[in-house]
């Protein structure tokens, strides 16, 4: 953390940072252990890197260090880039794909879980631990009549040590789904920034949008 808070990448005061997120920051931009510059190392590129580019590729890095024992870095990525397993979900009239690996579990909301944060932010209680909850009718400003939490689903997702609970109508189902890239004209809209990774097309003929977890929650 003392490195962090010299190199001027810590976002929030250092006693709200989780143990997870305090490992994680071996991943920002920037970050180096290495007091001096050398030809190899100091420059703060290295673990950055490798995180862009497994997450490029769908997948993800997990850091798990424990003192006195070691780090071990789990990078997980996804046997083919073509056909992914994906829970159907919809939001007003259009339809959205989740990786399947990266889903938890699916419930519906009871308004004894549902609270807010310090700074008024939609939270859930699972078990005991509170999740922030993500509506994608207003991430991607969808028209819908679902707006009551308790009325629709939440899917509780997870990637790079980080969890949100996904707020969408209803789910549809599972189903494997062949990834397709966006056309290039739309590349200029800046969509995969939004959390969208491709498409795909349903049995019905009709399109669904595959969601990028890394990216919406990141």
């Amino acid at each position: 953390m003392n490195k962090a808070r010299k190199q001027g990448l810590l976002t929030k005061p250092e006693s709200e940072y989780t143990e997870k997120e305090i490992q994680n920051i071996i991943l920002l931009p920037g970050f180096s252990t290495n007091e001096t510059v050398t030809e190899f190392s100091g420059r703060g590129v290295g673990m950055d890197v490798v995180k862009a580019n497994v997450e490029k590729c769908g997948g993800s890095i997990i850091v798990d260090s424990k003192k006195g024992e070691g780090t071990t870095f789990i990078i997980k990525i996804p046997l083919t880039l073509a056909i992914i397993d994906g829970m159907e979900i919809t939001v007003g009239d259009l339809v959205f794909t989740v990786p399947i690996s990266t889903i938890r579990e699916s419930f519906k909301a009871e308004s004894s879980q549902i609270l807010r944060d310090t700074k008024n932010n939609e939270m859930i209680m699972i078990r005991g631990v509170c999740y922030p909850i993500l509506r994608m009718h207003e991430k991607f400003a969808i028209d819908t009549e679902i707006t009551n939490l308790e009325d629709g689903i939440l899917l509780l997702v997870e990637t790079d040590n980080k969890s949100v609970c996904i707020f969408a109508d209803k789910l549809i189902g599972e189903q494997q789904v062949v990834v397709k890239p966006f056309p290039a004209y739309l590349n200029k809209y800046k969509i995969k920034g939004e959390g969208l990774s491709g498409c795909t097309i349903m049995g019905d003929g009709s399109i669904s949008l595959i969601i990028d977890t890394n990216t919406l929650i990141g």
